[in-house]
């Protein structure tokens, strides 16, 4: 038999929350989730502005406008 179960950890045994029997020596798969968080690094934009070349050096908008005007024949 092969089951999923979800649990937690109450600082001392792994509680299930299934009525699942288990016998001594029975194979087990344990896989931890959520390890201590780590939080996540904030991406500075500003310090890629500025670099290199421009995509646009005028207006993208109008570079938009002009691609919509001249897609109808």
């Amino acid at each position: 038999m092969l089951a999923a179960v979800k649990g937690y950890y109450n600082g001392s045994h792994i509680v299930i929350n299934e009525d699942i029997s288990l016998s001594a020596g029975q194979e087990v798969i344990v896989t931890i989730l959520d390890t201590q968080s780590v939080p996540k690094k904030k991406t500075d934009l500003k310090k890629y502005m500025g670099r290199g070349e421009k995509m646009f050096h005028s207006d993208a908008q109008d570079y938009v406008r002009e691609m919509r005007d001249s897609d109808r024949i």
